[in-house]
């Protein structure tokens, strides 16, 4: 039973619920083993029966033993790494000795050899003792000399066949090697052509010196062009800013003089930055500046000289003193000198950029020849190594393989497959099986199959066994109490004062104290309705004992038949169901000249009535309402007993009226679907539900067991035989 029913209620810890579900499923298989026992019995007594069967009837057998020993190969080779491969594995021959081919091979061996024997199947068997290279091979057949003649043949055959594949194999390899020593010479010839012939070609002297001097000259022209590179982009940012170049030009001057070594020596001048301008070789002045950038220079000086000059004069006199206009004039035409000394720098620095093109283009071509060559050279000398060294490669490949042929011969001359015949067949002898282990595999096998069918029945039987397992499939049903089953024959008598069925009383009043002391959220219920989801549940008996329980306890209790089709309380108190509930809902007479008194003190029963239809809309009536007023106000407790949910729409349109429902399930009889779906229903018609009363529970459950101490308080009493339990009815 794997249903997973989920219903609105306060919901548990997973760990609880894991044990709950574990408990559940615990109970059920003990249950079901200790109902259906005589199953298991049934279907292992079926499969010794089988396995007994299939043991008289085999036929007379007899069986020869041989015995094989493989140990691999043995290989007495000096220097010679390379070895054969063959299958030795010790699953291969087993599969080969049992194969078909084998069997084949020996019959035709048997019938060459012992023409006037008659031929008979035999079954093959071959098993590798533990720890061992050591093969048993047992021969099975209905004739003994048979057999052992066919065993012999079998293992002369198979010697045979390994022998015979060894030796394809070996001359397979060795025609293997020689085609490819073959194919290795032509290789080698060919590479030592190829070779020769590069040789005579070129000039083997210039290409094995190592040296591609073609390539070294390449990197000194890329290097000079490298630099005439940069030194025409420093003219070009100097002929877009004369000043600024001639600033960095003399500030390299006066860094130049500053440090040890002569203005305008070697040093001097690696030391110049990127920016200054680069002089022509045929320079001349001082540090290798032009006349014009000479002149450019003092004349920059000289303008910053009168320009001085001229601010000590404006302090001292005004713009128009002829000592400062003198200045001022010889100023500006400093000014006009020195726009005239950077035209001809400009002009000077535009020349030498045409020259430095032409020395750039001069190295392009001699750079684009020279890559010519280089590459040239450079392929030539990778040919060369390519070739020679492809040259010694097969030189050795064909060495060393030639060895190997030489030394193969020597190799498999000298090999042994070491799989023997230890032990020929033996004498056949007659089977005689034991007889213990198939019928403990009957045994074990039918009780298996009887497991499985008895699982696979309870997988769709829904119906619940315990408390554990109705809690694990209603987690958020508060369960009231649990009636244990009645073990006596007949109809369950009803409770009465000091009654000597303590586990059963003590039951109902378990259920009474849970009534009187859960916590209802306001109000305690006077208004109860018992019901279950189908008939059959013993919810009539339930009603009338809690009822009879909670009038023992002190309280009135009214006790009313609800069921107003079968309902059977009366029976039960041995009381006229008629008149009942039935006429005081068509108003033929008042509810309480119908209520009767029962032997039970403190308790009155409201019978069910005659039977009518539309039973529904009279309880959804006005009249219906103000009864249950009445009853509340008169009695401490008001019980009704009704009808099943499913089975009428009775209970579910009376039901909200009420303060509480209480849902009775039977144990190991309802089914879980069932009581779900009643249970839906009545959520949906926003019904109060109090709790669940499990009834018929299995007293002999571990979960039962603090019912078990009730007796303790109970001394047993001594009845007359005439005093038995009064036999009454039970219907629900």
């Amino acid at each position: 039973m794997e249903q997973n029913l989920t219903l609105p209620g306060p919901a548990q810890s997973s760990t609880l619920s894991r044990i709950h579900e574990a408990s559940a499923k615990f109970q059920r298989y003990k249950i079901l083993l200790r109902r259906r026992w005589w199953f298991l019995l049934l279907t292992a007594s079926i499969g010794v029966c089988v396995q007994a069967l299939r043991i008289t009837g085999r036929p007379q057998e007899f069986r020869s033993l041989a015995k094989l020993v493989a140990g691999g190969q043995l290989a007495f080779n000096d220097n010679v790494t390379w070895r054969e491969q063959q299958a030795d594995f010790y699953g291969t021959i087993i599969e080969t000795i049992e194969s078909a081919e084998m069997k084949r091979r020996a019959l035709d061996r048997v019938r060459a050899l012992n023409p006037d024997v008659k031929d008979s199947d035999v079954e093959i068997r071959v098993a590798q003792t533990k720890g061992s290279a050591i093969f048993n091979i047992l021969a099975t057949g209905s004739e003994p000399k048979y057999t052992k003649i066919f065993l012999d043949a079998l293992l002369d055959e198979f010697i045979a066949f390994r022998q015979s594949i060894r030796e394809q194999a070996q001359g397979k390899v060795l025609q293997q090697f020689l085609t490819e020593v073959v194919n290795k010479q032509k290789l080698m010839e060919d590479s030592l052509e190829r070779l020769t012939k590069f040789k005579a070609a070129n000039n083997i002297l210039t290409i094995t010196n190592g040296n591609n001097l073609a390539a070294q000259y390449l990197g000194n022209l890329e290097a000079q062009r490298i630099a005439q590179r940069t030194t025409l982009d420093d003219l070009k940012l100097a002929i877009a800013n004369v000043n600024a170049a001639m600033e960095a030009r003399e500030r390299m001057l006066s860094g130049a003089a500053a440090t040890p070594g002569a203005p305008g020596s070697k040093g001097a001048e690696t030391t110049q930055p990127s920016g200054a301008i680069k002089a022509t070789e045929t320079s001349p002045g001082r540090n290798g500046m032009t006349m014009a950038e000479q002149d450019y220079l003092r004349t920059k000086s000289k303008i910053t000289e009168l320009k001085t000059k001229l601010d000590s004069l404006l302090i001292q006199f005004k713009q128009q003193h002829p000592m400062v206009q003198d200045v001022t004039e010889e100023l500006a035409a400093q000014k006009a000198l020195l726009a005239s000394y950077a035209e001809q720098i400009q002009q000077e620095m535009v020349t030498q950029m045409a020259d430095i093109q032409r020395r750039v283009q001069v190295l392009d071509a001699q750079i684009l020849e020279k890559q010519k060559e280089a590459l040239d050279l450079g392929g030539k000398i990778a040919e060369h190594d390519k070739l020679e060294k492809a040259a010694e490669s097969a030189k050795l490949t064909y060495d060393k393989l030639f060895e190997k042929v030489e030394s193969i011969q020597s190799v498999f001359n000298s090999q042994a497959d070491f799989v023997a015949i230890q032990e020929r067949a033996i004498p056949a002898y007659e089977n005689v099986e034991d007889w213990v282990m198939p019928i403990v595999v009957g045994l074990i096998g039918g009780m298996g199959i009887g497991i499985v069918i008895l699982l696979l029945f309870d997988r769709l039987d829904d119906r619940m066994n315990s408390y554990s397992e109705f809690q694990t499939l209603f987690p958020g049903e508060a369960v009231l109490g649990q009636v244990p089953e009645q073990r006596n024959r007949g109809d369950v008598a009803l409770l009465r004062p000091n009654d000597d069925r303590h586990l059963y009383a003590e039951a109902f009043r378990n259920i009474r104290s849970s009534i009187l002391f859960k916590n209802w959220q306001g109000k305690p219920p006077k208004t109860i309705l018992i019901t279950s989801a189908v008939p059959n549940e013993g919810k009539t008996t339930v009603t009338s004992n809690l009822a009879v329980t909670m009038a023992l306890a002190g309280a009135r209790v009214l006790l009313a038949d609800c069921d107003l089709r079968r309902g059977g309380v009366s029976e039960l108190f041995k009381l006229p169901s008629t008149p009942g509930l039935s006429e005081a809902l068509r108003g033929k007479l008042h509810w309480r000249d119908a209520v009767q008194e029962t032997s039970t003190r403190n308790l009155d029963l409201l019978a069910r009535g005659d039977v009518f239809d539309q039973t529904s809309e009279m309880l959804l009536s006005k009249t219906a309402e103000e009864m249950l007023r009445e009853m509340g106000e008169e009695y401490d407790y008001v019980i009704f007993d009704s009808a099943p949910v499913l089975v009428a729409d009775d209970t579910a349109s009376f039901a909200p009226k009420l303060d509480s429902v209480l849902f009775v399930v039977r144990m190991s009889s309802t089914m879980a679907r069932l009581s779900g779906k009643a249970l839906d229903l009545l959520y949906e018609r926003q019904v109060n539900i109090g709790g669940v009363i499990l009834n018929r529970s299995s007293s002999n459950l571990k979960e039962y067991t603090y019912y078990n101490y009730a007796s303790y308080y109970y001394a047993p009493t001594k009845t007359n035989p005439q005093q038995a339990a009064e036999p009454a009815a039970a219907k629900s």
